[in-house]
């Protein structure tokens, strides 16, 4: 039976309708690949989607980590939708890997392990891939060839980072940093060998809004808060190196090395016995490629256990931020939970408590969260339940 599913191509996909053109959608940020791992902190699925076996979850794709994190919770059925189609073929991609390689193996294809010859695993792997996403992945062998997991236009813009400061650093203080497992330990060494006036410099430049304009797209920002981000960013970061144990920071880690540490630091989806675990569940797994709104308005009443938003709310007007919050309601099953992410930059958007009252914010939840976030650039994550 195993063998069967691991053999077994994805279901076929067609070719996605366009979307109505926004300022958004026509970015050159998203005329590719935007994200090929899910830098928001994967915690948030077990403290805050909570999700239980046989649940309908819906996740918005981006690198498809959540989604697949999803299924390792015996989801019995997860949709993986993103208005970008290049985010739905990274998707395919990795779950043809996951249905054909062994574990080593998928590492190696997607680029975050040495490969003698990545080609000829994109050719095992080929065969589990439906025709468009064939095709896509066909036209794309420099891709291949570099590690699809390596793509993506923020984490590329995350090894940059991470090049720029073992320029400043030194490599031997990005190893002892990454070395680090004891919270007064990390701190010294952080206030006496590591902060100081290039650092600081640094860090305002990386996280200007100019910067941040051109490494993503200045539409990401269109809800911006008022004031240059960087202090915002550099608070952030000063948390995370100081207060975060380096060494157990996986995320940490692809910043600076372009992989993970072994796979038991990693993504869910990577670690130990968890491809083995996803391949039996792959069935489950509904790709999609369409706008968040209209998928809630087309959907029936009272369907979907789980929401995992990444920072959607980020791009919305109010007045479309609160027509999603109604169909939301809908949508969900009593007791259905849901999370969301601002970006730094952006105006944070929660539920108006008086016009929404089945929304229930979990604060104590996302305080959790937010208390032990290993990644920067967030201004916080909505946690809520739905009651009703």
């Amino acid at each position: 039976m195993v063998s069967s599913v691991v053999m077994a191509p994805s279901p076929a996909r067609a070719a996605p309708a366009p979307l109505p053109a926004t300022d958004l959608r026509t970015a050159p940020f998203f005329q590719g690949i935007g994200y090929s791992s899910v830098w928001e902190d994967e915690r948030v699925v077990e403290l805050g989607l909570r999700p239980r076996p046989g649940e309908r979850a819906l996740a918005i794709t981006s690198g498809g980590c959540f989604a697949l994190q999803l299924l390792l919770a015996d989801a019995g059925e997860v949709i993986a939708l993103d208005f970008n189609p290049h985010q739905t073929a990274l998707l395919a991609l990795k779950t043809a890997a996951l249905r054909t390689l062994d574990e080593a193996e998928v590492w190696a294809a997607l680029g975050l392990r040495p490969a003698r010859d990545r080609a000829a695993l994109y050719g095992r792997a080929r065969a589990a891939l439906a025709p468009v996403d064939r095709a896509y992945w066909d036209a794309r062998g420099q891709v291949i060839a570099r590690g699809a997991a390596l793509a993506g236009k923020q984490d590329r813009y995350l090894h940059a980072i991470g090049r720029a400061v073992t320029l400043l650093q030194g490599e031997r203080r990005v190893r002892t940093l990454l070395e680090q497992d004891d919270a007064a330990r990390q701190r010294r060494f952080y206030d006496e060998e590591w902060n100081g006036l290039a650092w600081r410099a640094l860090l305002g430049v990386a996280f200007s809004r100019f910067v941040l304009d051109r490494a993503f797209d200045p539409s990401h920002f269109t809800y911006a808060r008022e004031g240059s981000p960087a202090p915002r960013f550099r608070a952030a970061v000063e948390r995370l190196l100081r207060e975060v144990p380096a060494r157990e920071n996986f995320y940490l880690h692809y910043l600076f090395r372009r992989t993970y540490p072994d796979d038991r630091r990693c993504p869910a989806w990577l670690r130990r016995g968890a491809p083995a675990t996803l391949r039996a569940r792959l069935d489950r797994l509904r790709p999609a490629t369409g706008d968040l709104e209209a998928w809630l308005a087309a959907a029936p009443d009272a369907s979907v256990d789980v929401f995992s938003l990444s920072n959607c709310f980020d791009w919305m007007p109010e007045e479309r931020f609160e027509a999603l919050l109604r169909d939301l309601v809908r949508v969900a099953r009593p007791g259905a939970r849901l999370c969301a992410w601002t970006n730094l930059v952006n105006t944070r958007r929660e539920p108006p408590r008086g016009r929404f009252p089945e929304i229930v914010v979990e604060d104590a939840i996302a305080r959790a969260v937010d208390d032990g976030c290993r990644t920067p650039g967030y201004s916080g994550c909505l946690v809520a339940t739905v009651r009703k």
